[in-house]
C-alpha cells in the first residue's frame, strides 16, 4: 500500500512537471525558437564493455556470466509507472530523482519490459558466480580496472577493446528531450571481441577444476603440456566469486592467493632434481644403500617418513619408495655446485614471467655456502631445509623429465586478437634448453613409473592410461594443536610411453602425497585420456 501511494504521489508530481513544461514551451516563443536554433543531442553511454579473454582455442572465459539487462530512459509518466512495477522502493528512490532531472539517463533493470521511451539491451557479465580459471583471470576493481591476474596484467589492452553501446536523443538547449522516437542507438559492443588469448585449454581447466575441488580444501594443480611448457590448465582452491570479492577479503583461508604460484616446502618430489644430478654426475642407477629407517649426519639423525626401514635399495628402488635416508647417502657422493647447478637450470630458486606482468614466487634455493654445512646437505638432498618452489615449477621440472631432458619455461600467453578474432600478435614458442642427457631423463621417468606402479604413488594410479610419479609429504616446522602441518605434493606425468602432459597436485596439510593428492591425479589422468580418446 505504502509503495503504491508513493508511486501515484510521485507521478502526480511527474505529471504536474511535464504539464507546466509544456505551457512553458507553448508561452515562451522566443525561447522555443531560440531553443530550437541550438538543437543537439544527448548521449547516454548504456554499457561500456571490456575486451574478452580466451583460452588457446578462442573459446571465451570471460562475458559468458548470467544476463543482465541494461536500459536508457527518457523521463515520463510511462516510464515512472513501468520501473516502479519492476524495481524495488529501495531501487525506485534514486531513479525518482532521475525522472524529475527531465535529462535521458542509464539503469539497470533485473528483467527485459517493452516500454516506450525506454530501450533495454541484455548483455552477460563479465564473470559467472562459479568462474572457470578464477585466479588465472583474476578480477576488477571497483571502477572496472584490472586488480588481479590477467585482468591487472593486460588492463590497457582490455581497456582498450572496449564495446559502447550509447544511445542519442535530440534535445534543446536546456537538455530536454525533443524526439524520443527519433533517438540513435549506436551499438559497437562487437569490439569486446578483441582481447587476450591464453594458452588454457578450456576442457581441461573445467576437468582439473573437478578433479581437484572432490578431493582438495586448500591447495592447487597446475597441467603443463609436454613438451611446449604451455599451460593448460592452473587451478587454486579455495575459489572464489569475482563478483563478490569483498566476501572473502577477510577470510581466514585466503581464497584469493593463487596457491599454483606461491612457493611452499617441497619435500621428496625434490629427489628427482637429486637424482638427475647424480646420474649426470656418473654415479650409476644401481648404486645400492641399506636403509635402517635413519641416517646421522654431523651428529643429527634423519629418518624415512614414519621411521621405516626400506632394507637395501638402488637408486630405482629408493625413488619408488621415497627413501631420505637413500638420497642422504648418495649426495654426499656428489659435488655441491653440480647438485645446485641441476636444481637452477630446473627452475628452482628463479622466476620467468608466464605472462607480460605476470610472474610467480621464485621460491627459495639455498646458496652454495649453505649447503657446505653437512646437516642443510642433508635435508637440501630429499627437499627439506630451506627449499621451497611453486607448484608450476614442480611441473617444470616434469616437464623437463617427459621431455627427454630439455627445460621450458612454463607460459600462459598466445598473444592478442581484434574485435573479428584475428591475431595482432603472438607470442613465440619457448625454446627448450638441455638440461640433462636423453638417457638420465629416460632413467628417471622409469623410476616415475615404478612408483606409480608399486611405491608411494599407487594411490594416484589411472586406470584407463599409464603414467609416472613422484610423491612428497614435506614438513613445514608449523604447528598446530601440537601436529606438524605437512605440504602433500604430487608430480607425474601422462601417458607413460608417449608423454602428453606433466601435471602436479599440491595440498596445504592432508595426509601425504599418495593418500591426498593421489587420487586427485588418478581422475585428472583418466579424464585427460577421455578428452584425448575424444578429440
Amino acid at each position: 500500500m505504502a509503495k503504491r501511494t508513493a508511486v501515484l504521489f510521485f507521478t502526480f508530481t511527474l505529471a504536474m512537471f511535464f504539464c507546466a513544461l509544456t505551457i512553458f514551451r507553448l508561452s515562451g516563443g522566443v525561447q522555443l525558437a531560440e531553443a530550437a536554433a541550438q538543437q543537439q543531442t544527448f548521449d547516454v553511454t548504456v554499457a561500456s564493455l571490456r575486451g574478452t579473454v580466451y583460452d588457446s582455442s578462442l573459446n571465451a572465459l570471460t562475458g559468458d556470466g548470467e544476463a543482465e539487462y541494461a536500459a536508457a530512459a527518457v523521463p515520463s509518466i510511462e516510464a515512472a509507472n513501468a520501473l516502479s512495477r519492476v524495481l524495488s522502493p529501495s531501487e525506485m528512490k534514486p531513479v525518482y530523482t532521475l525522472l524529475t532531472a527531465g535529462r535521458p539517463f542509464t539503469l539497470k533493470l533485473p528483467k527485459k519490459i517493452s516500454v516506450p521511451g525506454i530501450d533495454v539491451f541484455s548483455l552477460k557479465k563479465r564473470y559467472a558466480d562459479r568462474q572457470t580459471a578464477v585466479h588465472v583471470l583474476g578480477y576488477l576493481d571497483g571502477s572496472g580496472n584490472g586488480a588481479a591476474g590477467v585482468e591487472k596484467a593486460f588492463d590497457r589492452q582490455l581497456s582498450g577493446n572496449r564495446g559502447k553501446i550509447t544511445v542519442s536523443y535530440p534535445v534543446d538547449a536546456m537538455n530536454r528531450v525533443l524526439s524520443r522516437e527519433r533517438r540513435t542507438v549506436s551499438d559497437a559492443s562487437a569490439l569486446q571481441n578483441g582481447g587476450v588469448v591464453l594458452t588454457l585449454d578450456r576442457s581441461v581447466q573445467a576437468l582439473a577444476e573437478q578433479s581437484a575441488a572432490k578431493y582438495l580444501k586448500k591447495g592447487a594443480v597446475v597441467v603443463l603440456e609436454v613438451p611446449s611448457g604451455k599451460i593448460r590448465a592452473m587451478v587454486s582452491l579455495p575459489s572464489f566469486s569475482p563478483n563478490r570479492v569483498a566476501s572473502v577479503l577477510n577470510s581466514a583461508d585466503s581464497p584469493l592467493l593463487n596457491r599454483a604460484t606461491s612457493a611452499y616446502s617441497v619435500g621428496s618430489v625434490f629427489k628427482l632434481a637429486a637424482a638427475a644430478s647424480a646420474l649426470e654426475y656418473g654415479i650409476s642407477p644401481d648404486e645400492t644403500y641399506t636403509c635402517t629407517g635413519s641416517i646421522e649426519v654431523d651428529g643429527a639423525a634423519f629418518h624415512c617418513f614414519n621411521g621405516q626401514s626400506h632394507g637395501t635399495e638402488n637408486m630405482k628402488q629408493a625413488i619408488a619408495n621415497s627413501c631420505n635416508t637413500y638420497f642422504v647417502h648418495l649426495m654426499q657422493k656428489v659435488p655441491q655446485a653440480d647438485f645446485l647447478q641441476m636444481a637452477r637450470k630446473l627452475g628452482f630458486g628463479r622466476s620467468s614471467p608466464i605472462a607480460p606482468g605476470m610472474s610467480p614466487d621464485p621460491g627459495v634455493l639455498p646458496d652454495l655456502n649453505s649447503l657446505k654445512v653437512p646437516r642443510a646437505l642433508a635435508n637440501f638432498s630429499f627437499g627439506q631445509g630451506d627449499l621451497t618452489a611453486t607448484p608450476l615449477q614442480v611441473a617444470a621440472m616434469v616437464n623437463a623429465i617427459a621431455s627427454d631432458g630439455k627445460f621450458t619455461q612454463p607460459y600462459l600467453y598466445e598473444g592478442l586478437v581484434n574485435d573479428k578474432k584475428q591475431f595482432t600478435e603472438r607470442a613465440g614458442p619457448q625454446q627448450g634448453t638441455r638440461v640433462m642427457s636423453e638417457k638420465t631423463a629416460g632413467l628417471l621417468r622409469d623410476f616415475m613409473k615404478a612408483s606409480i606402479d608399486s611405491g608411494t604413488s599407487r594411490k594416484g594410479k589411472p586406470s584407463l592410461t599409464t603414467a609416472g610419479a613422484k610423491t612428497a609429504t614435506a614438513q613445514t616446522g608449523k604447528f598446530v594443536n601440537g601436529v606438524e602441518t605437512v605440504e602433500s605434493w604430487f608430480a607425474g606425468f601422462c601417458p607413460y610411453e608417449n608423454p602428453r602432459y606433466a601435471v602436479v597436485v599440491f595440498a596445504e596439510g592432508g595426509d601425504g602425497g599418495g593418500a591426498t593428492c593421489g587420487p586427485v591425479f588418478r581422475d585428472l589422468a583418466d579424464g585427460l585420456y577421455r578428452l584425448s580418446a575424444g578429440s
